[in-house]
């Protein structure tokens, strides 16, 4: 068995898998669900000096394994959460992480609260619905981190633009990032009745899940070529393959919302054994050895069309099942199958590569020739 453990910002998680703040901590049930479901650390539903006015219906998914919401943040009262239920969830043991927005003068309020209590061990700042402009950003994670002696951890947004610039005005003020909040604003709709599928003011939301994935990576691995303060990251993570990609781009450990809530909270355990089991497979035997693995890569040799060597899908016979998939996405006839055999004219080939990755066998490899 391997070493899940993870230590950040001087708090210590039994795993690297912990929810993100949304519906799945909107209280202490859904925290203590969480817990039991095999959560490593628990990060509640953002709270905010003035309850939400929630529109209905507020949660769509518009294809699998992604969500459209108007939820806006906690619907509750900040100090109940704060005196009533983040108590509760304390007895679980595991790490509860407050999130709080927005404004400095709100976040000033939140963080004198949260100082006092007992059950919170960390802050995360949302930036969702304020200016992203850099001096507004640090004048926000002012707000928190000259109020608390709790770690703070600052969530961005994929509308951030100015990275690099953005954190190396935080740096100095935060101990951490999450990245990436939702990605918005978004819009769907019914084509016969024409009804937005969610009740928002202008019919938008946010879109989370499957179809963040590759920008929260990019997120990821940029931030953390920026800091050397942890990263925790977040979006569009269902399965123990996107749990790995995270760490391996950075992250020292990784939320999940949209999974959750489509899938059950037992969805944190089971990619936790999943990870375990990877891990053993693969020799890796903690976590930190796994955070930054695509950094410390050997970087391969760059191809460009039509210059110097080309690369070529290269079938491994005895892994193919005939689907056929390659043959019907390759846009150039560059792949065919006659006889249930895999045939292929290098001169229509112009190396997208699009072959090998939609082969679920992987029985297709881009290789020099």
């Amino acid at each position: 068995m391997t070493d899940q453990k993870v230590k950040i910002c001087g708090i210590n998680f039994p795993n690297p898998i912990w929810t993100a703040a949304g519906p799945t901590g909107a209280n202490a049930r859904m925290m203590l669900l969480a817990a039991k479901g095999g959560a490593g650390g628990l990060v509640a539903k953002t709270i905010s000096v003035h309850p939400a006015r929630v529109p209905i219906p507020n949660i769509a998914s518009p294809f699998p394994g992604s969500l459209l919401n108007a939820e806006k943040w906690s619907e509750f009262d900040y100090r109940k959460m704060i005196e009533k239920e983040f108590p509760k969830v304390k007895k679980t043991g595991i790490p509860i992480i407050a999130s709080v927005g927005y404004t400095p003068e709100e976040l000033i309020i939140l963080t004198k609260d949260l100082e006092r209590s007992s059950a919170v061990q960390a802050i995360e700042f949302s930036i969702h619905y304020i200016e992203k402009d850099a001096l507004n950003l640090e004048k926000t994670a002012l707000a928190v981190k000259e109020h608390t002696s709790k770690p703070v951890l600052a969530k961005l947004s994929p509308a951030v633009i100015d990275l690099d610039n953005i954190i190396k005005v935080l740096d100095p003020v935060v101990d951490g990032y999450v990245a990436i909040n939702s990605l918005g604003p978004a819009l769907d709709f019914n084509i016969e009745t024409l009804e937005p599928v969610l009740g928002s003011e202008d019919s938008r939301g946010w879109l989370s899940g499957r179809a963040i994935l590759p920008i929260g990576l990019h997120f990821v691995e940029w931030i953390s070529t920026l800091t050397k303060k942890p990263v925790i990251g977040v979006g569009g993570i269902r399965t123990v393959t996107d749990v790995i990609k995270y760490l391996m781009a950075g992250a020292s450990a990784v939320q999940i919302s949209s999974s959750a809530i489509l899938r059950g909270e037992q969805i944190y355990g089971k990619l936790s054994r999943e990870l375990d089991q990877w891990m053993t497979d693969h020799g890796y035997k903690n976590v930190s050895e796994l955070t930054g693995a695509f950094k410390r890569r050997q970087r391969v040799k760059m191809y460009y069309l039509g210059e110097g060597p080309q690369l070529f899908p290269q079938m491994k016979d005895e892994f193919c099942t005939n689907c056929d998939l390659c043959a019907k996405v390759c846009m150039y006839d560059a792949i065919f199958f006659e006889d249930k055999k895999f045939l292929f004219k290098r001169e229509n080939c112009v190396s997208c590569g699009l072959c090998t990755t939609v082969c679920v066998q992987r029985a297709l490899q881009m290789v020099e020739g």
